[in-house]
């Protein structure tokens, strides 16, 4: 099942040499951008060292250890993340009726399609009531598996009191225990937490892995396969969020965009943006695709092989001219610009509004 993990080929090697060879690190630090595969690599890890197989390809994904672990239901493998607070009883007992509602939701989103993003309705982090009974049932004897594997997710959500309530039992763990960290935020983890793991970082994903797995592992047409990934910044999440697009709306939102600026429809712009809404998620996705869609009418002078939207090559030779390599990266810059204001919680509608006008000025003889 290794294999399935794509792009992150050091890491995958790393971690074998390290079965091989029987020198497991007591504790790891998973650190690399969001959508990378740190979980996904972090699980398959803790099945390889449980697996039942006798052959090479471990984990091999259909012994009784692995789908236990495929399930989260094998006794010696403890999941933490950041949560609204539980209300745990000393048992560990979730309290309270709608966060455990939600717990189990996350869980299940998690092994269902952990690609996709699950939202709490309250503020979250890793509290120390958690990590208290974390230390306590790992006082407890390992049931079944060779390896007890904790993996604590999103690891920088832990609060300095947190924290060093958990030094202790990550310098010196149970033996027999491997504890994973993972953080898309490494300078936001406490020196003393890094301290005592063996950092492996991932790498953002290229654009052909990307396209690779929108296309084999999701059947995504080329197309979308090819802008999702264009515009995903290394992140398959992003990538598969964008290529699931209903009928892929945002992209047709972005060239009816393209279309109304280079005919100057400002009016007809304006009853769109004060008639619909959009979300964040929306907003962003339009955002990298009209990015992408402006170096296409770059490359349509000079590369015309590079078009990402070659389905949509006879618009981008009817609004690109003369002047658009120039402009190009002047857009770009306000794109980013735009991007980073709508992640500040400017008005959307304000931003939408000066995005026309920017478009229109590149896209103007």
């Amino acid at each position: 099942m290794f294999r399935r993990i794509k792009g992150q080929n050091q890491v995958v090697d790393l971690l074998q040499r390290a079965i091989e060879q029987q020198r497991i690190a007591q504790a790891y630090l998973f650190h690399g951008s969001d959508g990378v595969g740190k979980f996904m690599t972090a699980l398959y890890f803790g099945m390889a060292l449980n697996c039942y197989s006798s052959s090479e390809y471990r984990p091999c994904g259909v012994c009784s250890s692995c789908h236990k672990f495929l399930q989260f239901e094998h006794p010696d493998f403890i999941y933490l993340f950041p949560t609204v607070n539980l209300k745990l009883s000393p048992e560990g007992e979730i309290k309270d009726s709608d966060a455990l509602k939600q717990y189990e939701s996350y869980i299940n989103n998690k092994i269902e399609s952990p690609w996709q993003d699950f939202f709490f309705s309250g503020s979250t982090e890793i509290r120390k009531e958690s990590i208290s009974l974390l230390i306590k049932r790992l006082e407890y004897s390992i049931h079944e598996a060779q390896h007890r594997v904790v993996i604590i997710e999103n690891a920088d959500m832990m609060n300095t009191q947190t924290a060093n309530a958990f030094l202790k039992t990550l310098e010196e763990p149970p033996q027999n225990t491997v504890i994973i960290l993972t953080t898309e935020k490494l300078p936001q983890v406490l020196p003393t937490i890094l301290s005592r793991c063996q950092p492996v970082y991932f790498k953002p994903l290229s654009q052909s892995v990307i396209q690779d797995i929108l296309f084999d592992g999701f059947k995504i047409d080329t197309v979308v396969a090819k802008s999702a990934a264009r515009i995903s910044g290394g992140n398959l999440k992003t990538a598969i969020r964008v290529a699931h697009d209903t009928e892929n709306s945002t992209r047709d939102k972005a060239f009816e965009l393209m279309a109304l600026a280079a005919k100057s429809k400002s009016l007809e712009h304006l009853n769109h943006v004060l008639n619909h809404k959009d979300n964040t998620d929306a907003l962003l996705d339009m955002l990298a695709y009209l990015g992408v869609i402006a170096n296409d009418l770059v490359n349509i002078h000079y590369a015309p092989d590079e078009v990402t939207n070659f389905d949509r090559t006879d618009f981008l030779k009817g609004i690109s001219h003369a002047s658009i390599p120039d402009r190009v990266p002047d857009y770009l810059l306000l794109l980013d610009d735009f991007s980073r204001k709508v992640d500040g919680n400017v008005n959307p509608s304000l931003i939408r509004i000066n995005l026309f006008i920017a478009t229109k000025n590149l896209l103007t003889p």
